[in-house]
């Protein structure tokens, strides 16, 4: 009997855990993180232009309550179950978030974001442990997104004022047209429709056929109206990465395949505002270096880097205590944009830049060496890990999609690092290289 898709940890001789349970419970962590407490909000609101430093209570009772489901998984598992995931960039990088956490310029809100992330690690443990098998797993997974697409364009036809943005949005009016569905931001929305993308292939993949194409059409399509221009660019391009990974099984190869392009990301983006070359050779190619305004966002994240850069500011603490809390003006740009836009310099805001190299040891290196432990092939559950690792690294480049709790995008990174490493070390129930 399989008790989980991570297979070989220590058997538990309590009693099985019902499918209800199990399912019920994947369903439970996938609408917490993916949704969250408050969909369909209404963009006219002033909570757009305040402080989260304080943490919405609704959140915090559905973090304990996925947080106790995911401790009783693997307390039901045995806590050998998680040997292969404490490896040491993870020990380190845990480690390196505690002192910063001390050292923090409001170690209350760093505190608390600290508990979110260990909770959100276990539900992303937890989710390799629930399903009984693979196809079990993919079953959940795609009928959940499924779903919630289905209330995405469910929201554009009975309330098209909270599930698209309009002319009276508080914040970026401009915006007004681009789909968002039952989420907060085009941004957002963009995003986790393209997951959803890989999701219905994955399913695909394993038989469900019919669900994994309606999902995968659906979600394509809700994509392109979001008008989110790095979603939509890179799902794609990480179909076409992913493809070249299995050309190849030399360590090489997939280096250059996968850690290649977010390098070059990193310095057509990030690169333009240290080096002025790279910023006339973006220029001459795009007509402005700018990013919609990101460059002047990415400069003042460098500065204030800058000034604290081994420890940063605190987990959390710079954009939500700094500048809203103690430092910054109330109608300042920078409490209007909450974020670095670039997950990369956000890391180093809060933990600094040995946090960083930490953090690229653990979420970069790691899974890049456990990728290659199974040679060439990649069976299906491989690639949807894959696939999902790549995008986030990738668009992390251009939005905060690192360590950010209620942010699904970290979620699934930490999801597919884990699945990576069970991959490499004990090995996953049902996946099978392709013949």
């Amino acid at each position: 009997m399989s008790t989980g898709i991570a297979r070989g940890a220590p058997r538990t001789a309590a009693a099985d855990i019902p499918d209800a349970v199990r399912i019920g419970t994947m369903v439970l962590i996938l609408l917490v993180i993916l949704v969250g407490p408050s969909p369909f909000q209404d963009r006219t609101g002033t909570y757009l232009i305040e402080s989260g430093a304080g943490g919405n209570l609704l959140t915090q009772v559905l973090f304990l309550t996925i947080g106790g489901a995911a401790g009783l998984v693997i307390l039901h598992r045995g806590l050998g179950v998680l040997r292969p995931l404490t490896t040491a960039p993870a020990v380190a990088t845990l480690a390196w978030f505690c002192l910063t956490t001390v050292t923090s310029v409001d170690p209350a809100t760093s505190g608390r974001r600290l508990v979110s992330l260990l909770i959100m690690l276990m539900a992303a443990a937890a989710m390799l442990l629930l399903a009984r098998n693979l196809r079990q797993f993919a079953l959940t997974l795609g009928a959940t997104a499924a779903a919630i697409t289905a209330v995405c364009y469910l929201g554009l036809v009975l309330a098209p004022n909270l599930s698209m943005h309009t002319a009276g949005d508080l914040t970026e009016p401009e915006h007004a047209g681009s789909w968002r569905g039952l989420f907060d931001h085009k941004n957002g929305a963009g995003a986790t429709t393209a997951i959803f993308v890989f999701v219905g292939l994955f399913c695909r993949s394993v038989g469900y056929r019919i669900l994994g194409t309606a999902l995968a059409v659906a979600a394509a399509v809700f994509l392109a109206f979001t008008a989110a221009k790095s979603s939509s660019a890179l799902m794609p391009t990480v179909l076409v990465l992913s493809w070249l990974c299995t050309l190849s099984g030399a360590g090489w190869w997939r280096a250059a395949v996968i850690v290649g392009p977010v390098a070059l990301l990193l310095a057509g983006t990030v690169g333009t505002v240290l080096v002025p070359s790279i910023e006339a050779v973006v220029a001459s190619v795009l007509g402005s270096a700018s990013f919609t305004g990101r460059t002047e966002i990415w400069g003042f994240a460098l500065d204030n880097i800058a000034k604290r850069p081994i420890t940063g500011y605190g987990y959390g603490a710079f954009w939500e205590s700094v500048f809203y809390g103690g430092g910054g003006e109330g109608a300042s740009w920078v409490n209007a944009i909450k974020s670095a836009h670039n997950g990369y310099l956000s890391v180093a805001l809060d933990i600094g830049l040995p946090g960083l190299a930490l953090t690229l040891w653990w979420l970069v290196l790691a899974p890049l060496r456990d990728l290659q432990a199974r040679g060439r092939g990649i069976d299906p559950l491989g690639m949807l890990f894959l696939r999902l690792w790549l995008f986030v690294l990738t668009i992390t480049v251009f939005e905060t999609a690192l360590y950010v709790p209620t942010n699904g995008l970290s979620f699934l990174i930490a999801l597919s690092a884990f699945g990576l490493r069970y991959r490499a070390t004990t090995g996953l129930v049902g996946a099978r290289a392709p013949s």
